[in-house]
């Protein structure tokens, strides 16, 4: 409490004691109940549902509810996976990311599972790059591309004149050179 005090005057604070003890309290308290759930819930495919989350379908002019417990999906007692629940419900021939929707544990409304997995899949799209960014990139690779050409031209210069004749006429032997007869005129 006095290191509360002591930090409240350093700060310039107008917050009584009370108030500050209070909001501190609300706030610990928020950052432990969303900690412990916060390793739980189930992956689909992209999709992470949290603890908690709730999925439903219709069928039939009925609606049919799933939950996340932990790190399952319980439809009617049973752990089983989105396309599985869809099975359940409608048979085979269903879509269960067209078919099912899904309200996670912060939210008020329901959302169909297929746009949910748009927007996660917008957002991991890399980020457009800028004209500069552009640019650079680009002048970046052009310049890579000419040192690795320099280099292969030096390389294929450096092999070619190994290969030129190293004999040089005084140390040839005599049946090497042509004789008169054979020579063009």
């Amino acid at each position: 409490m006095l290191e509360l005090c002591d930090f409240l005057k350093a700060r310039g604070s107008t917050l009584a004691l009370d108030e500050a003890l209070s909001c501190a309290l609300r706030q610990w308290m928020a950052v432990q109940s969303s900690d412990a759930g916060a390793d739980c819930g189930y992956q689909w495919k992209q999709l992470f549902l949290p603890s908690g989350s709730r999925l439903r379908m219709q069928y039939a002019g009925q609606w049919f509810y799933a939950e996340v417990e932990g790190d399952e999906l319980r439809f009617e007692g049973q752990s089983v996976s989105p396309r599985g629940m869809t099975q359940m419900i409608a048979g085979d021939g269903r879509n269960a990311w067209r078919d099912l929707w899904i309200r996670l544990p912060e939210e008020k409304n329901w959302s169909r599972a297929s746009l949910l997995r748009r927007e996660l899949l917008q957002r991991e799209q890399p980020r457009p790059v800028s004209p500069l960014e552009a640019v650079s990139a680009a002048a970046r690779s052009m310049s890579e591309a000419l040192a690795a050409s320099k280099v292969l031209l030096d390389y294929v210069s450096r092999q070619s004149e190994r290969f030129t004749e190293r004999r040089i006429s005084k140390h040839r032997r005599k049946d090497d050179t042509l004789s008169d007869d054979c020579r063009f005129d």
